[in-house]
């Protein structure tokens, strides 16, 4: 419980606009909190962590559920692009994990202040934090999130 409250004091807080961060998503295409014009959700992982495995499928459902952005970012200095691609290939999701542009993943982490994973902001169209998530993330909690962010779920 302190951890999480620490967490909860030292990450990207509620109401803060995203740091910046420029990442490709599997296509090729550059992901930054400016791309991002809608309420979205950014996970951060890493590819050794069981939590995260375990947590995946549900993630992947809400996504395809509700067709809002979500977006998993590496924070494990070791999972390289090829590592991500790999990891895509063996388990494949509707959710796009993003590598290295300009900016490698981990010290994309760091700017968010994440301390642990999985670590889960759900963000509004403006890019600002609405619900901030140290540890999995509940199906409930996540829809109740993006309710908050003003996500049109069907």
């Amino acid at each position: 419980m302190y951890l999480l409250l620490l967490g909860l004091v030292l990450a990207v807080g509620l109401g803060q606009r995203l740091p910046e961060f420029a990442l490709l998503d599997p296509q090729g295409k550059l992901v930054t909190p400016a791309t991002m014009k809608k309420p979205a959700v950014i996970v951060f992982w890493a590819s050794w962590c069981a939590v995260c495995k375990a947590e995946f499928p549900g993630l992947h459902r809400v996504a395809e559920e509700t067709r809002v952005p979500f977006y998993v970012i590496s924070r494990e200095p070791k999972d390289t692009k090829e590592v991500v691609l790999a990891y895509m290939k063996a388990y494949p999701l509707f959710i796009p994990l993003l590598a290295s542009d300009k900016d490698k993943p981990p010290e994309v982490a760091n700017r968010f202040k994440v301390l642990g994973q999985p670590w889960t902001f759900v963000v509004d169209a403006e890019g600002k934090v609405v619900a901030l998530f140290a540890g999995r993330a509940g199906r409930e909690a996540l829809l109740d999130a993006l309710l908050l962010a003003g996500a049109e779920l069907p």
